[in-house]
């Protein structure tokens, strides 16, 4: 079982952070993996929430599943990942207002197919996906600043 927990600032409310995270059609804008979500019925923001998301690894693209298990608005969030193979991820993410922002922070425990070989790849491909993680976060925080709505 791999881990990996990142935390980050945003320059933007709350409130809009948490939407732009619950947004199915806006997944591929930030996050690196995801290339393309279907069967997502609305937002990911209520427990029951599913989406098939669709990855593209080593040049092929490979559809996965994610659930949302916990809600608590704008503050936490739990999703449950089901990726080809058998790979399996927990994403626990919390949100706190500060300094005028929001302090964001992921963490995801998951574990990875093969057996006996898994510590092998996790020891392959675990600085990858923590480079993944780290982008996608990065991509997430530019967006939510970019898209900050002006204060009425």
């Amino acid at each position: 079982m791999g881990h990996v927990r990142l935390s980050e600032h945003i320059n933007a409310p709350i409130d809009h952070v948490w939407d732009l995270n619950a947004s199915c059609e806006r997944l591929p804008e930030w996050n690196v993996n995801i290339v393309e979500v279907k069967d997502c019925q609305g937002r990911l923001d209520r427990v029951g929430a599913r989406a098939t998301t669709v990855v593209r690894v080593f040049g092929r693209k490979i559809e996965g599943s994610q659930e949302t298990t916990k809600v608590d608005k704008p503050h936490a969030f739990t999703l449950k990942l089901i990726g080809a193979g058998g790979a399996k991820a927990t994403v626990n993410g919390t949100y706190a207002e500060a300094d005028g922002g929001t302090d964001a922070t992921i963490d995801l425990e998951y574990d990875l197919p093969m057996g006996l070989f898994a510590g092998v790849a996790e020891k392959l491909l675990g600085g990858s996906i923590e480079r993944d993680l780290r982008h996608s976060m990065d991509n997430f925080k530019a967006l939510c600043e970019s898209a900050v709505p002006a204060l009425v």
